[in-house]
């Protein structure tokens, strides 16, 4: 996947049809996640954040490049309000979803290898979250 764009429109075309999700574009807030879903149970905020390849240690606190002081606080507020909030990082070997506020603990690139999921089992976790169980049909 190229882009962050490009794999958020690949992971959606997995998820089942009563997943709602809304591509998130707010130029005028600072920190809101790149795309809310909605299932039969609950909602689910995500932040995508794309590497290149799994270094050795990740800190996804540490560089703008990763999140943003914005986006940190903004996961962080709605955490604290009960909401359900994750950052899905992805890169080429594959993908690792990180529930909750557990983003804040750097990983090791064998905690991320060890966490990895393909893009169909990532999609089948989100449904899974969101309280939708079944997967459409090809």
């Amino acid at each position: 996947m190229s882009t962050e764009s490009n794999y958020w429109q690949a992971l959606r075309k997995r998820l089942k049809d009563r997943v709602y999700t809304w591509k998130i574009n707010a130029s005028y807030v600072r920190g809101v996640p790149d795309w809310w879903a909605s299932g039969l149970y609950q909602d689910l905020w995500i932040e995508n954040k794309k590497i290149d390849r799994i270094p050795v240690r990740l800190d996804l606190t540490e560089h703008k490049k990763h999140l943003t002081l914005h986006q940190q606080q903004w996961l962080e507020d709605r955490h604290s309000e009960g909401r359900h909030v994750a950052v899905v990082v992805f890169s080429p070997e594959g993908h690792i979803y990180l529930p909750g506020l557990s983003w804040q603990q750097p990983i090791s690139r064998l905690t991320y290898t060890s966490q990895m999921m393909s893009m169909n089992e990532l999609s089948d976790h989100i449904v899974e979250i969101l309280g939708e169980k079944s997967k459409i049909a090809p």
